[in-house]
């Protein structure tokens, strides 16, 4: 199917009201016919627009060949650039030993303001946590090899092994500080009842991980549609929001009914979680204000579970969200991941274009998979009746240095709200050797435009 084709089809499915895109080849821009009262513009045009919510979008950004960015060479989706300023900032390694390691990691990733480090989640197998430390100065190398190892401040320590009470987790979700403590959101990878709803841990030392008490299992409200990445609200926006913190996820592992069907927003306070007695008291309150239950008409977008040859570019079968937050300054709500099969479509356990046998759901053409970024704009959360009547205001295939065209998907991310920069794991693109597969962590300055 070809972009404009794509384009039509959001606008007949979706309804979204005013629609921005710029759509051509070879160069040119060739206006289309778009509802009355919409504005058309170019790639170049600058929005200037006294309503605060605006629909932007551009066949560029779903086009199925688009330029791989490299360290000197950034291909930014037009829907960001038209909504936020957006700079690559450089690369670090990531390697640790301890009771795990960095290969196959998860990639869930936490921001230490006290120390400018990040903490990311081991090795699949272990549930393990590092910490390193942010270099001073960030690598614009243009292979691995040759980028920088960031110190290790804390080795591999293995958390989900650490509960007095509940059910043990094996995925490691989420990674959030707050006031020297460490906020650990977890599931059951193939929860196939999903009944689970032992999600969250407190760590009360975060400079000493190994040692420190803790307090789990905790239960946050929401249960696999709530327990994933989590981020402090920007103060302008805490009493509108109505919190200071919030948690979601999406359609990210296995069992997806149990999910959010696209990027959940649920509100919730850390302090809660730090003063539960698990004996007493393991519930931690969580509310919605954004999220897409697996029911008839309250998915984001209809049957978006549905193996099909016809995929959505707006939320799809293989769509993962693994990290989101709101930018200072705006009230866009931005959530990175990865997608794939929107131009040959997802199948179940199917051969691939290259041979490949499928053990689960994937695309037919084993290219068919990009890194993919969704903007929401919290007015229109605020203003919803119901928390699944939203639609993200932009979207689509975001390449980021050493991806490889997707083939290294976003597996985690952090954003330090100090100095605006995104943090991002790419899953196996740290590898230098025959046999390693660290993530590598990329990063930008994300700010208002």
């Amino acid at each position: 199917m070809g972009n404009f084709q794509y384009l039509m089809k959001i606008l007949i499915t979706t309804g979204l009201g005013v629609f921005l895109f710029s759509c051509g080849s070879g160069g040119s821009n060739d206006e289309v016919l778009l509802p009355a009262g919409a504005v058309s513009l170019t790639s170049k045009t600058i929005i200037e627009t006294p309503k605060e919510v605006i629909q932007v979008l551009f066949a560029e950004d779903i086009a199925e060949d688009i330029h791989q960015s490299k360290p000197d060479d950034i291909n930014l989706p037009l829907g960001l650039q038209a909504a936020l300023d957006i700079e690559y900032t450089g690369a670090f390694r990531v390697v640790a030993g301890g009771e795990s390691n960095s290969n196959y990691a998860v990639g869930a990733l936490g921001f230490n303001p006290e120390n400018n480090s990040i903490f990311l989640a081991g090795h699949s197998h272990d549930n393990a946590i590092a910490e390193f430390a942010i270099p001073s100065s960030l690598s614009f190398e243009t292979q691995a090899k040759n980028i920088p190892e960031a110190a290790v401040l804390q080795q591999y320590v293995k958390v989900l092994n650490k509960k007095e009470v509940g059910n043990s987790t094996n995925k490691i979700n989420g990674i959030l500080y707050h006031n020297q403590n460490l906020l650990v959101s977890s599931e059951i990878y193939y929860d196939g009842s999903a009944g689970n709803a032992d999600n969250l841990q407190v760590f009360s030392n975060v400079l000493d991980i190994n040692s420190s008490p803790y307090t789990g299992m905790l239960q946050l409200e929401g249960k696999a549609q709530a327990a994933g990445y989590m981020f402090k609200v920007p103060a302008d926006l805490q009493e509108r929001i109505g919190s200071e913190y919030i948690t979601g996820w999406a359609t990210n592992n296995a069992i997806v009914s149990r999910y959010s069907q696209g990027p959940s927003l649920y509100k919730f306070n850390p302090e809660q979680a730090i003063d539960s007695v698990v004996t007493v008291n393991r519930t931690i309150e969580s509310s919605p204000i954004m999220y897409f239950p697996f029911s008839k008409d309250k998915q984001m977008v209809k049957d978006s579970n549905l193996y099909s040859f016809d995929v959505s570019p707006i939320w799809g079968p293989k769509s993962q969200a693994f990290y989101g937050f709101i930018i200072p300054g705006t009230t866009y709500f931005l959530a990175v991941g990865k997608n794939s099969g929107l131009h040959s479509g997802v199948g179940y356990k199917i051969t691939q274009s290259n041979g490949n046998v499928c053990g689960g759901p994937c695309s037919y053409d084993s290219s068919d998979k990009y890194n993919y970024y969704w903007l929401f704009d919290i007015n229109d959360m605020l203003d919803a009746d119901k928390p699944w009547l939203v639609k993200p205001v932009s979207f689509g295939k975001w390449s980021h240095p050493y991806d490889k065209n997707g083939a290294h998907g976003i597996i985690g991310g952090t954003y330090d709200d100090e100095k605006n920069i995104l943090y991002l794991a790419l899953s196996g693109a740290g590898k230098i050797g025959s046999y390693d597969t660290p993530p590598l962590i990329i990063s930008y300055k994300v700010i208002a435009k």
